[in-house]
């Protein structure tokens, strides 16, 4: 058996495969990913002000320490998975149209624009138009990123859909990552003019920020997924390179797999590691005790290399087949539980 294959094979049951009957269905398995998120700069945590940091007291050991919410983590994700999708699409328009045009087939009204003006599957925020509220205007519904984590459909963008909603939901669930230490500090900054004069003024100004080196520890739950699905998730999560407020400055991190773990519950929370190793500051120090944790909890070794090595353009293309065939099925529900026949 081949590395890279040895991993795959020891969580092969927690998945689905491309065609298997009732994927919509819920299966009773789930796989486990636990990761760490280094800061490599000063991080902006927050949901509210440049005064404000998202900040929690791990139960047991006493530190208050910054942590990642989880619709973070989900939002970073998915738009590098989008990323990874548009470039693979740049380069193979021709089998990437061939799925488009069977979603096209089935109903998905933006399919039409898609195999006129290439594919390109966006996350908009909602709008309001004519009174009414327009949400995930630039999402097709069809895409892995739509499939994988989520989407909200109505007749305007699936037109089997007639006096009703459908939601597809996200089989990705992140805990929120939490730091090992309390590494938040106000920096000052100053704002920078061009030209021969300057004033100071107003341009200093503080933040509060995250530490760089800081190490948080995450988990993410992930479901009925098949094998493409998967690696697409992980590789999506260790190409992450930017998070929080004002990333294109302040965001840079670098995401390390730990481990991954198959079965019928989940064993662990992001939390409880975070616990166990809060005042650990060393990455090689924090990755060396938390495969030990992860080995009592059933977990195997998985590094980022080893998904690296099986991540190809055929992955890719068996990507948007288990995505199309997964909205093949909901199609076919739909129409189903709609008394129409499809």
């Amino acid at each position: 058996m081949s590395k890279e294959s040895a991993w795959i094979n020891k969580i092969s049951s927690c998945l689905r495969s491309i065609g298997e009957n009732n994927r919509i269905y819920p299966m009773a398995k789930r796989i486990e990913v636990v990761f760490i998120v280094e800061a490599g700069n000063y991080l902006l945590l927050r949901t509210e002000g440049p005064g404000d940091i998202n900040a929690v007291t791990l139960p047991e050991s006493g530190h208050r320490v910054p942590v990642i919410l989880p619709e973070k983590l989900q939002a970073v994700t998915r738009r590098t998975l989008l990323q990874l999708l548009r470039n693979h699409y740049n380069n193979h328009s021709d089998e990437v149209n061939k799925f488009i045009r069977k979603a096209q087939e089935l109903g998905f009204t933006k399919a039409s624009e898609h195999l006129k003006s290439g594919w390109n599957c966006t996350i908009q925020p909602p709008l309001a138009s004519g009174g009414e509220k327009a949400t995930d205007l630039g999402m097709d519904g069809y895409c892995p990123s739509c499939t994988i984590f989520g989407v909200a459909l109505t007749s305007q963008q699936l037109k089997p859909i007639s006096g009703m909603s459908v939601g597809i939901k996200t089989r990705i669930h992140f805990d929120p990552a939490f730091a090992t230490v309390e590494g938040i500090l106000p920096a000052t900054h100053n704002k920078v003019s061009e030209g021969m004069l300057s004033t100071t003024g107003q341009s200093l100004y503080t933040e509060i920020h995250v530490e760089p080196g800081t190490i948080f520890i995450g988990r993410a739950v992930i479901t009925d997924v098949t094998l493409p699905e998967l690696l697409a998730v992980l590789g999506s999560l260790i190409h992450v390179e930017e998070i929080g407020g004002r990333s294109g400055v302040y965001g840079t991190v670098k995401i390390r797999l730990a481990g991954i773990r198959c079965g019928t519950h989940s064993s662990t929370t992001a939390l409880e590691l975070a616990d166990n190793l809060a005042g650990s500051r060393k990455p090689s120090e924090i990755l060396s005790k938390l495969g030990d944790y992860l080995k009592k909890y059933g977990f195997i070794r998985l590094t980022n290399e080893d998904v690296e090595e099986v991540l190809s353009d055929n992955t890719m293309l068996d990507l948007w087949k288990s995505s199309i065939d997964f909205a093949e099925q909901m199609v076919k529900w739909i129409s189903f539980a709609s008394g129409k026949k499809k």
